[in-house]
């Protein structure tokens, strides 16, 4: 558990507030038993990225039955900007600002909706569809590859007890993290804004964590070959953020289980950051962590 473990921070995705009860229970029981309700912009998009104005207004409503417990955190895009740019890790993702309107907007009128929701989708997809990752994992690209077994197991089930065991060891190596840290920034680091000591780096960064799930998406592409690796990277990237986000929670709600989001938080966090479900009682997880 994190620092905020007697108060635990649970990132929720869209498919969980889809399976939610239309009352919002769970949203009420976090809320009740002390949870916080983490929202990233990544919902906003999944939200967002469907013609189903319903959608949106059934998912405002859910929340609010938990309103007062929800958090709004930072993307991680300008965390980690600001710890290139000040060679500090960026601290609490809790943006207090849009926490605030976001509780009232949902709290006054939750049957609102953005206006134009195509050119906010296409805000979002230029955001997060870009080359970054792919620029960076590049540089990752000549790391060993799984051997056979291993690789094998992987594509027969990626949830592989052998296999979240290999990926968790190779993944969570401080000396490989800081190593890899140097590969990916050192294009950035010749620019004169860049202030990022790779030395200092730690679990405290955003970047730290960043730096692991491309180590898990190298892994993930080594083993299915090079052609898929420019559709796995478009394809992944909101389970990335999502993970990183992770990373500063206590456990993510999400119906997702056979994507590469519910894997990867097997390979990085193993059982220390639990998936939680919305076909599950999340009173119980609630009662057992604080």
């Amino acid at each position: 558990m994190s620092e905020h473990s007697t108060n635990p921070r649970i990132i929720i995705d869209a498919s969980y507030i889809r399976g939610a009860s239309s009352d919002g229970t769970p949203f009420h029981t976090m809320c009740e038993q002390g949870g916080r309700i983490v929202l990233i912009d990544n919902l906003i998009y999944e939200l967002c990225s469907t013609d189903d104005a319903n959608q949106w207004r059934a998912s405002m409503n859910k929340l609010k039955a938990g309103v007062d417990a929800i958090e709004v955190w930072e993307h991680i895009s300008p965390m980690y900007e600001v710890e290139l740019k000040e060679n500090r890790p960026y601290g609490d993702p809790l943006n207090h600002e849009i926490t605030k309107s976001t509780r009232k907007m949902i709290t006054n009128n939750p049957q609102y909706q953005p206006g134009d929701m195509k050119e906010l989708i296409k805000s979002y997809v230029k955001a997060r569809e870009g080359q970054d990752i792919l620029t960076n994992l590049l540089g990752l690209r000549g790391s060993r590859p799984p051997c056979k077994k291993i690789r094998e197991k992987m594509q027969k089930d990626p949830h592989n007890e052998e296999v979240v065991l290999f990926c968790n060891n190779k993944i969570n190596n401080s000396d490989k993290i800081r190593s890899d840290l140097k590969i990916v920034f050192r294009d950035l680091m010749k620019e004169t804004w860049v202030r990022l000591n790779p030395d200092k780096v730690d679990e405290k960064w955003i970047i730290w964590h960043l730096c692991k799930l491309l180590l898990a998406l190298s892994l993930d592409c080594r083993h299915q070959g090079d052609q898929t690796l420019g559709k796995k990277l478009i394809n992944t990237k909101h389970d990335l953020d999502y993970l990183v986000s992770l990373a500063f929670a206590d456990a993510i709600a999400s119906c997702e289980t056979t994507g590469a989001m519910s894997y990867y938080r097997q390979w990085i966090f193993r059982d220390s950051k639990p998936q939680l479900s919305s076909r599950e009682p999340i009173s119980f997880w609630l009662g057992n962590c604080c």
